[in-house]
């Protein structure tokens, strides 16, 4: 049998939308394990109902709490310990609406933070001068004895809203991986850095991180950007519309873009196999001058997809 997990998800949406992007991280987290979905807001029944096309939702709930992320991953714990599920998984993600993806499969990503021997453990780490090492609260997992300590039912029990977003982040985010780690537990994060730049990294040069293979970009970082047509690397066509679609809904800012820079780089044919002037097969290449990435698809008879590749110059 293989590893079993649960994901507390934390949304939040001024409009009350469960938007497409939320469904597509949704989606993606279903294929890794179960999901117990809290928003910090109110949402109709018709935005609720679109996670029942979602595979493994245990639990959705929509109500204003005021607590942030923290606020909604405390309900989501304190829920599936009130079913009596926690102690069946062997991973208990914490994770949050605040970045767009996953990009693409992160199976593998989360297989390597398992089996990393820790018991605390992320997409990113974060310390700098005035604060100590945590992980980054957007996408944080906790192994079994970790999930299921009497320290950590403590530590949800006690979330209470703050006045001001940096008590929140020393007393939650920084107060989480601090508890743990001060009780001889390790932490293993698919990025790690040291004074505090992976953070400003995030924000400020999500395409370095991209690069690096982070299958996520946080939704504020879109402005550092500089267009989407970067995003077409990484991910299908689909989503790099959807992000387009929902930073505009909810505000978000960009780069003011020209039409140009808004669609994808051109693919240029590179290859075509004839025979009596019948296009058997076709190879369309299309360059990415901004990385070190080529794009290539392949058609039968010209119409038909067969396959896309991507690979290093």
């Amino acid at each position: 049998m293989g590893v079993r997990r649960l994901f507390l998800f934390a949304s939040y949406d001024k409009q009350g939308v469960i938007d497409d992007t939320v469904l597509h991280y949704l989606r993606c987290l279903s294929g890794y394990g179960d999901i117990v979905f809290v928003m910090d807001n109110i949402a109709p029944n018709a935005e609720l109902n679109k996670l029942n096309d979602i595979p493994n939702v245990l639990y959705k709930l929509a109500e204003r709490h005021g607590e942030y992320d923290f606020g909604s991953y405390k309900r989501g714990f304190q829920w599936a310990q009130k079913n009596k599920i926690l102690s069946k998984y062997d991973w208990v993600y914490l994770v949050n609406d605040s970045v767009y993806g996953p990009l693409f499969d992160i199976k593998k990503i989360l297989e390597n933070l398992e089996s990393s021997g820790a018991d605390l453990v992320g997409m990113i780490d974060f310390k700098n001068k005035f604060t100590p090492v945590q992980v980054q609260s957007w996408f944080v997992g906790l192994s079994r004895k970790v999930a299921n300590a009497s320290f950590i039912s403590n530590f949800m029990k006690n979330i209470r809203p703050q006045t001001d977003k940096q008590l929140i982040v020393l007393k939650y985010e920084v107060g989480l991986s601090q508890m743990i780690l001060r009780r001889g537990y390790k932490m293993a994060t698919f990025i790690s850095g040291e004074n505090g730049d992976l953070i400003h990294r995030v924000y400020d040069k999500p395409l370095e991180l991209l690069k690096e293979g982070l299958p996520f970009l946080k939704k504020q970082a879109l402005m550092n950007l500089q267009g989407m047509q970067y995003l077409y690397p990484y991910t299908s066509e689909k989503f790099v519309d959807q992000i387009y679609h929902n930073a505009v809904r909810t505000g978000i800012s960009l780069v003011p873009l020209s039409k140009a820079q808004y669609e994808k780089p051109k693919y240029e044919k590179s290859y075509r196999l004839t025979l009596w002037s019948i296009p058997l097969v076709t190879i369309y290449r299309q360059r990415h001058d901004f990385s070190n990435l080529v794009c290539y698809k392949v058609f039968l008879l010209d119409f038909v997809p067969l396959l896309k590749i991507l690979r290093r110059k």
